[in-house]
């Protein structure tokens, strides 16, 4: 018994001292991020901090000091590197974090709210000589943490969730235009450092953007419901993307004038590279059930299942990466010897040979002005480019005699209303009389290239 109640007490006391002794893996991994953002171009504007038995509340305010420095410090988490007007874009905005966690170590949340106090001093200046009304109104949101991201951080899980606040704003300017935003049941979860993600998964019910001049009666509308986003990161150059939109539209409306819009329904794509193995894969696909678009003149067009999917391997993995260093780049600097430098590794990328697969392109059905429906074409292909250690060599030379190194196959088939629209247009009949083959309402057209000599349903083009 006596043993028990020792232990009891021993259990107790250390219960009650945990929440003094403090949440240290809490603590150590928010110093190391303050100090690492701290080191790159960040200062602390003010510090405040609460303890209760139970919780511990900090609030920070982040100046961004040296936005070249904070740029180049964020460039080296991403492939394609922020260009030169972004640092005049972020320079010297303020950013509010309010952070919890609680004071029992055996805990590994950290709750976040992330928040402008401030505009970049550039927009600011802009705003104020533009609309001091308008940039009040902007001041106003922000101090009132009308921007903000919320986020969970379980540190010993290396995982976090969110989401963005709600935006449902409307501003009438001082001429009587309005302008509605929405940004609607934002959320995100993740895996990974938050500033470098292994895995980023996002979705937002809705975005509006609606701005309306009363006075000439215009009207210009941007809608998008159920935007998913989904990616997973190995390396730079390794990952997995994908990305879908149920409905999106753009109306512009003018002053006795039909209304100029687009809508597409239904839009999705997935994007894959990987560089794991001696050589690369690269991987698209996107389809989209429907597009619509109508102009200023009534016309209009309509078409529906729109689908794309290709694929490129045997890319040589060394010159992929060259390349991909030096296109990440490209917004950067401003290299006078940079077409040059794409060039050469272009050609160097080809000279080792790859392989590039069209499985699906294709549309089913195209309508014109309200009128009936045509069925639309389809096209796979597959191509494969030979080694040529001399290609360099034979483009300034021989350029024919690149054809030898390439075997192409392909299929083309349209439906003969599809064909009758084009030829409206771009007469194509006399030309494509000589090779089509007909087969039901379908213009076939296969196509092959082999040891330099292409041919057309079997018809040879010298």
């Amino acid at each position: 018994m006596k043993k028990f109640l020792i232990a009891l007490v021993i259990v107790a006391g250390t219960a009650t001292l945990l929440p003094i002794i403090g949440n240290s893996v809490a603590q150590k991994t928010l110093k190391e991020n303050i100090d690492l953002f701290c080191a790159n171009g960040v200062e602390i504007k003010n510090e405040t901090s609460y303890s209760s038995y139970l919780n511990t509340k900090n609030h920070y305010e982040f100046r961004l000091k040296d936005a070249p420095k904070f740029v180049k410090f964020i460039n080296q988490y991403s492939d394609a590197q922020l260009p030169p007007y972004v640092e005049a874009a972020i320079s010297g905005v303020t950013i509010g974090v309010d952070i919890e966690y609680s004071n029992f170590p055996i805990s590994s949340k950290i709750i976040l709210d992330i928040y402008p106090i401030t505009l970049p001093q550039e927009l600011e200046q802009e705003l104020k000589q533009e609309s001091i009304n308008f940039y009040n109104y902007v001041d106003k949101l922000l101090q009132a943490k009308g921007v903000l991201y919320h986020m969970n951080y379980y540190i010993s899980e290396d995982i976090f969730d969110g989401f963005i606040k709600d935006i449902d704003e409307t501003y009438v300017f001082d001429n009587g235009n309005e302008m509605i935003f929405k940004l609607l049941n934002a959320t995100y979860y993740g895996e990974g450092p938050i500033i470098a993600p292994k895995s980023l998964h996002t979705n937002i019910l809705d975005i509006v953007l609606d701005v309306s001049d009363k006075q000439n009666d215009e009207t210009l509308l941007f809608k998008a419901k159920e935007l998913k986003t989904s990616s997973t990161f190995e390396s730079q150059s390794t990952y997995a993307s994908s990305a879908s939109l149920k409905n999106f539209s753009f109306l512009l409306k003018e002053h006795q004038k039909k209304k100029v819009g687009a809508s597409i329904e239904e839009f999705k794509i997935n994007i894959s590279s990987n560089v794991q193995a001696n050589a690369g894969e690269f991987y698209t696909k996107m389809s989209l059930k429907e597009i619509k678009i109508n102009t200023r003149d009534e016309r209009s067009i309509k078409v529906n299942d729109i689908n794309y999917d290709i694929s490129l391997d045997g890319v040589d993995k060394d010159s992929y990466e060259e390349l991909r260093v030096l296109t990440s780049h490209s917004g950067v600097t401003n290299s006078p010897d940079f077409e040059q430098k794409l060039q050469r590794v272009v050609t160097k990328i080809l000279s080792k040979g790859l392989s590039l697969s069209v499985p699906d392109m294709s549309i089913k059905k195209i309508t014109l002005d309200n009128e009936t429906p045509v069925d639309g074409f389809s096209f796979m292909s597959r191509m494969t480019l030979n080694e040529d250690l001399n290609l360099e060599q034979h483009l300034k030379s021989s350029p024919k005699e690149i054809l030898k190194n390439i075997n192409l196959a392909s299929t083309l088939k349209l439906s003969k209303g599809f064909f009758a629209l084009i030829n409206e247009n771009v007469p194509l009949s006399s030309l494509a009389g000589a090779f089509v083959k007909e087969q039901n309402d379908k213009l076939i057209f296969e196509v092959k290239l082999n040891a330099g000599v292409l041919s057309i349903n079997g018809k040879v083009i010298n």
